[in-house]
């Protein structure tokens, strides 16, 4: 048996316990995570006060917790870290006193394994990694020598939720629904791809122009540091109306220095209304993660979103964030790109907004592969809508390809240049036809050459690029099809 004094001394004679083995906050059962170092500005969003410990009720596990906190903290690790820890060793309480395991001797590897396989596949997760992590600690440092070899699972690929498109659709129809301030966060958030952290934490004046260029300080929340990120002047424009709308409700001079406040819907100070029914009450205070959540849930409930197969869809805010990092790897931007917008520690999690937004291109190209003038894979059509007979009729055919304007209507600037057009689209069945017109224009350019004719020679080879382009392009749909 392991008396708590002793436990005490092993603590208090290692390297880490020797700093705050005589810490006034471990005869305490409240921990206030502020005195603990975390900012009260990140609280407040995250709704978050204390860790709380007189929910142990094994002395010694409760005393190894604690020290654990304190060496999470001195590690600067994050608060949703420190707060999930301390969540599943309670379970590893609860755990051991309903299997009858009460003292620290009676525990072997076959009991902490069967605490980590038990439950959801989440909890799994967590537990394993919290499991591993405490027993590596406490056993450098000395306090409990306990024998844990982390399984190892196969790691599954992360489920990538984004708001697919029939849904954003849905979402761009009702975002009038909104009280103001949230319908110009939400559309913030989708063009910038930022946490909800970092957009609750964006200050007031947050924007400045140089030259013609405009940009935006946010707070980047895996490095730890403010800095300013171009944007385009239509995102500059939604952040001023979201300023003047400061300056209406609190005045220009008001201390309130956040871009958004807290918007609330109580009546009377006691009974809380139901959100979309009434006119919203603005207060000068930080917006919580909570408060955010509970409006995009009303919402989806309000507006009934659907996905195709018909199937309620929940929007959340980290599902905005991931569809801008879905659509910016469909538009085949560069990952170190990517990662800068998206405030990305790693390069880690990009593979996989890679293979979904495949995934959603092979699933077109099967449809139908065009190539553009570019040699980017699309699945574009004309969209012919009321003149779809009359388009039909007075449709341009080319020589080679297929037309792709919006509207077949009115005369073409291109008429006979067709390859030179951005509406230009080819397919593979056009392959043969590409092949045979770059043959005979090589021939024309060998001819140019011989003779000297220098402008012909550059349109010549001019048109050579364009069409190895599309050449280019349809290798790529080939390898896709495969």
């Amino acid at each position: 048996m392991l008396p708590i004094e002793a436990l005490q001394e092993k603590i208090r004679q290692s390297e880490l316990g020797q700093e705050w083995i005589n810490n006034p906050l471990l005869d305490r059962d409240i921990w206030s995570l502020e005195e603990l170092g975390y900012a009260a500005e990140e609280l407040k969003i995250k709704s978050k006060r204390n860790i709380i410990f007189k929910h142990f009720s094994l002395p010694w596990l409760k005393l190894l917790t604690k020290s654990t906190v304190l060496a999470m903290v001195k590690s600067k690790f994050s608060l949703d870290t420190v707060v999930h820890k301390v969540c599943y060793l309670k379970q590893l309480n609860e755990f051991l006193v309903t299997e009858g395991y009460f003292q620290p001797e009676l525990l072997d590897e076959s009991i902490l394994q069967k605490f980590v396989t038990t439950g959801s596949k989440g909890v799994r997760s967590h537990r394993l990694s919290t499991i591993a992590y405490v027993t590596r600690l406490w056993r450098e440092e000395q306090w409990l020598m306990l024998s844990y070899t982390p399984l190892k699972y196969k790691q599954e690929t992360p489920k990538v939720e984004v708001v697919p498109e029939e849904v954003l659709h849905q979402v761009y129809e009702n975002f009038d629904l909104f009280p103001q301030p949230l319908e110009r966060l939400f559309r913030l958030q989708l063009a910038l791809g930022v946490r909800i952290g970092e957009m609750l934490r964006m200050p007031r004046q947050c924007l400045k122009k140089e030259g013609k260029q405009w940009f935006l300080l946010r707070w980047l929340e895996k490095r730890k540091h403010w800095r300013f990120s171009q944007i385009h002047p239509a995102v500059a424009e939604l952040v001023k109306e979201q300023q003047k709308f400061l300056d209406k409700q609190f005045g220009s001079n008001s201390d309130f220095d956040k871009l958004f406040c807290k918007t609330s819907n109580i009546n009377d100070g006691t009974k809380k209304s139901k959100r979309f029914e009434k006119e919203p009450i603005y207060l000068p205070e930080l917006l919580s993660y909570g408060s955010i959540s509970a409006w995009l849930r009303e919402f989806s409930e309000k507006t009934s979103l659907k996905d195709k197969q018909g199937n309620k869809f929940h929007l959340t805010s980290h599902k905005l964030r991931r569809t801008k990092a879905s659509i910016m790897a469909y538009c085949e931007a560069e990952d170190e790109y990517i990662a800068a917008v998206l405030g990305h520690g790693s390069l880690d999690m990009l593979p996989h907004y890679r293979k979904r937004s495949l995934e959603r291109l092979e699933k077109e190209v099967n449809a139908k592969g065009y190539v553009d003038m570019y040699g980017r894979v699309t699945s574009f059509k004309p969209r012919k809508r009321r003149y779809e007979k009359l388009a039909e009729l007075l449709k341009v055919s080319t020589p080679l390809g297929e037309c792709h304007r919006p509207t077949m209507l009115g005369d073409c600037q291109y008429r006979y240049a067709c390859i030179s057009c951005d509406h230009h689209r080819v397919t593979l069945e056009d392959k043969p036809k590409l092949k045979t017109d770059i043959q005979r224009l090589q021939q024309d350019l060998r001819e140019a050459e011989t003779v000297g004719q220098e402008r012909r020679i550059t349109e010549i080879k001019r048109l050579l690029v364009l069409l190895k382009t599309r050449l280019q392009g349809l290798k790529k749909l080939e390898n896709l099809r495969e």
